[in-house]
């Protein structure tokens, strides 16, 4: 089975989350694309950490392979564990997949 492009970024950002002690924190979708930040989803938007975009295609279908609550999934032979939620900013949504 081919490797979803989607989870292959997913991990990328995961990865960052692990060596910063933080979550992933995927903004809700504007202009076609999803800012993507690490830092603690508890803490205002300001104390997060850009890590740049993905398109809303990629985010959708992130979202349709993971699911709200616990996540253990093998991307690229790694084995990740997180917990998907969701969280308001200011004057939008986001997702957040943190660390289990």
């Amino acid at each position: 089975m081919a490797m979803h492009e989607s989870l292959l970024s997913l991990a990328e950002y995961l990865e960052l989350s692990l060596n910063a002690g933080e979550s992933v924190i995927m903004m809700q979708e504007c202009n076609g694309s999803c800012a993507m930040y690490i830092g603690n989803a508890a803490k205002s938007q300001s104390s997060l950490i850009f890590q740049g975009t993905i398109t809303a295609l990629v985010a959708e279908e992130i979202l349709q392979l993971t699911r709200t609550g616990r996540n253990q999934m093998e991307i690229a032979g790694q084995v990740y564990r997180f917990v998907r939620s969701v969280t308001h900013f200011e004057d939008r949504g986001a997702v957040v997949f943190a660390p289990a």
